[in-house]
């Protein structure tokens, strides 16, 4: 495996490890709190994303007893026959999860458009209802009314402009279920989740190979529910009909003849009635020591995944070979060792051995001195002339391969900085 397949296998593990302990720690820690799970879930959906960052560095470069360290080294052996270019592991991989995460993207700007067409086509909440004038007043937001035969439950979109669409059903319900439903779903514009909605969405898109992610956005999505659903009983002070509302809803929902969105998800709905109808409030010291408790255990679950499965943990593709070598710039260029760490080779091009030396049974190895840049690509390749000039046709293929290679770039505390590389190349015949 290369490094880049290494490095995206210890992150696809050490996420499931993570996103997988966040889906039981709640539960074994008994956690009950919406509002202290929703934000332990987005933090730990962040945490996710930033794994690659937040790994622990590598042991720096051990120099010799003369202070010098391993110059950069890679011997290639090439025979008749070798593939000019082949599809690398890396670039499908690359393929394969850049599909994934435009098809995620391709599915909500879907969505996303089909909701501003259900709002541009719906029709003004006019004269509003007393019992939405008070959820208005009772929870100060600021948003447009709307009601739609094409959505089934209520729906609560835009940013900077946002809008309230609500079913057909909603003016059949009695007042305290109006405003039940109102206050819940200005409270989500309030709140300004969905700026919230988004974000997770597109995580999703990038988390979608990983299962465990689509639990973790599942009950992130519940959390947020009935942390509304419980700031709206406490507003309100009726918790009978709120729950006659959700019932409602849910009836008003099956009954619709509204298709689906392709940006709305499955309602949670018989787990936010189940928590409202049970709900034995936390203190505020439980719910503290629980969640210090839920994130101490993540954070040594992510040191645990970090140690198992580390980053970069690959065998190299090519001896290096080890030559004295003082560390530090020569005309801004670096030379391996100390504190500047060698790149990472994530894909190299075969050079092939040219069919009119094959056929001359021409032999040779070219000595290519190579200058990677900040960016990790081939600035400049040259051949070394000192041990003789080898045949021209193997220095043009040594060449146009090497100049092709990609790498991560060489650091020096931490920064992309250029170095200089030496490849061997021999053309052989058997």
């Amino acid at each position: 495996m290369t490094p880049l397949s290494v490095d995206l296998l210890s992150w696809w593990l050490q996420a499931g490890l993570l996103l997988g302990a966040g889906l039981a720690l709640p539960a074994l820690f008994r956690l009950r709190d919406p509002g202290a799970r929703l934000r332990l879930g987005q933090l730990l959906l962040a945490s996710t994303l930033l794994l690659p960052l937040l790994q622990p560095r590598p042991a720096p470069t051990t120099p010799d007893a003369a202070g010098t360290a391993a110059a950069f080294s890679l011997a290639l052996l090439v025979r008749p026959g070798a593939p000019a270019s082949s599809p690398s592991l890396d670039t499908a991989l690359l393929v394969l999860l850049a599909s994934g995460v435009a098809l995620r993207l391709g599915w909500l700007g879907a969505g996303l458009a089909r909701l501003s067409a259900i709002r541009r086509g719906s029709r003004a909440l006019a004269p509003l209802p007393p019992a939405v004038v008070a959820a208005l007043a009772r929870t100060g937001a600021n948003a447009e009314l709307l009601v739609s035969r094409e959505v089934a439950s209520p729906v609560t979109i835009g940013w900077r402009r946002p809008a309230v669409i609500l079913p057909e059903g909603f003016e059949a319900l009695d007042v305290p279920e109006q405003e039940a439903v109102a206050c819940h779903e200005l409270l989500h514009v309030k709140r300004r989740d969905s700026w919230s909605l988004l974000l997770e969405e597109a995580a999703r898109a990038l988390l979608w190979p990983q299962p465990a992610a689509w639990g973790v956005l599942s009950d992130i999505s519940l959390a947020r529910e009935q942390a509304v659903d419980r700031a709206v009983v406490a507003s309100t002070g009726d918790r009978r009909s709120y729950l006659r509302a959700l019932a409602d809803l849910a009836r008003l929902s099956q009954d619709s003849p509204a298709a689906a969105l392709p940006f709305q998800t499955r309602s949670h709905l018989l787990r936010r009635v189940a928590h409202l109808a049970k709900e034995v409030p936390m203190s505020r010291r439980s719910v503290h020591l629980a969640t210090a408790a839920a994130a101490a255990s993540l954070l040594l679950v992510g040191a645990a995944g970090a140690s198992a499965f580390p980053f970069g943990d690959a065998p190299p593709k090519a001896a290096a070979k080890a030559a004295p070598a003082k560390p530090g710039p020569d005309d801004g260029i670096y030379k391996i060792g100390g504190d500047v760490k060698e790149p990472v080779e994530l894909n190299r091009v075969q050079p092939v051995y040219p069919e009119e030396a094959r056929k001359n049974r021409i032999q040779g190895v070219v000595i290519v001195e190579a200058i990677l840049d900040e960016t990790g690509r081939v600035k400049k390749a040259e051949v070394n002339m000192t041990d003789g000039a080898p045949d021209e046709s193997l220095v043009t293929a040594a060449l146009e391969a090497v100049k092709q290679w990609t790498y991560k770039p060489a650091t020096k505390n931490g920064k992309p900085v250029k170095v200089r590389m030496t490849i061997t190349v021999a053309f052989k015949l058997e």
